[in-house]
């Protein structure tokens, strides 16, 4: 029985989680495969355009960047966030909702998210409090049928988190303290998802334009220029395309840091609502229109 027992801290528990396994990341049928299914689960169309006529792309970052202090705040593992941002686009490409039903979607897509990619999910009446009580636990509940149903249940999005180990493996230069590397290298991507500019790119190339963005300052240029190479060619990639993608996503970056808090989020426990430091502030983009109560208020 002790071979059966995991020791694997679930997420929003003190200690590491599993370590990366080698042998995966090393093998190249894994990287085939999630070169193979990427291209199904990218939101379909720019919905700002052709589906959403209340939703606009600034809403977008405004309830993005909520999602994000909320997975923080509560230790979340980093694929939640980018699976509940992949939920929220894909929803938003197949049905029109109103601006004041924005929070509730990604409310919904956070709780769909920490069901599916880490062992303890958020909790309903913990996601309605981060909304400021704006969204009801009804409503969450309510929701979470029509969202799966929209995304034809298909819950199992590949994201640019899922390509991070397997380039940073493959480059000499970089693997050499991957743990810093990836730190930086996921806090870039975590930041460029919250942009709508970037919501229809391959996760791959994504991920690659932000491990380059995010080692840029500290290796020679021959180095860096070698390891986007390599990083490009290991998923198909040109790697003169994404040059302009890297000052992109610094950008995004160097303006986010701007209104940052001064001090970091440290905590050796998950945070809730009463012992946070800092929480998420209620969204200011709804004009003052409450959540509608019923499912049925969506326009199909």
């Amino acid at each position: 029985m002790e071979g059966l027992y995991c020791s694997e801290a679930p997420a929003c528990s003190e200690g590491p989680l599993a370590p990366e396994d080698s042998k995966m990341l090393e093998d190249e049928r894994v990287l085939n495969n999630l070169l193979q299914l990427q291209p199904f689960t990218i939101p379909s169309q720019n919905y700002f355009k052709h589906i959403q006529h209340d939703v606009q792309p600034f809403m977008r970052k405004v309830v993005t960047k909520w999602m994000l202090e909320v997975c923080e705040e509560q230790g979340c593992e980093e694929q939640v966030f980018a699976v509940a941002v992949n939920f929220v686009d894909r929803f938003l490409c197949v049905c029109v909702v109103q601006r004041s039903q924005l929070q509730l979607l990604a409310a919904v897509c956070l709780l769909l998210a920490s069901k599916l990619r880490q062992c303890q999910p958020l909790a309903v009446k913990l996601l309605s409090c981060y909304t400021d009580f704006s969204v009801s636990q009804q409503e969450i509940k309510a929701w979470e049928l029509l969202v799966i149903s929209k995304l034809g249940w298909d819950l199992s999005p590949i994201t640019a988190f899922d390509f991070v180990d397997h380039l940073i493996c493959r480059v000499p230069c970089l693997s050499r303290h991957p743990a810093d590397i990836r730190k930086f290298a996921t806090g870039f991507l975590a930041q460029a998802i919250t942009e709508p500019e970037f919501m229809m790119m391959e996760p791959a190339a994504l991920a690659v334009a932000s491990i380059a963005s995010a080692v840029q300052p500290s290796i020679p240029m021959h180095e860096w220029n070698a390891a986007l190479t390599t990083m490009a060619a290991a998923v198909n990639l040109d790697p003169i395309a994404l040059h302009p993608i890297i000052p992109q996503i610094e950008m995004v970056v160097e303006r986010d840091a701007m209104v940052l808090p001064t001090v970091p989020y440290q905590s050796h426990e998950p945070l809730t609502p009463t012992n946070k430091q800092q929480a998420p502030e209620p969204m200011d983009i709804f004009d003052g229109n409450k959540t509608p109560t019923e499912v049925t208020d969506i326009h199909f």
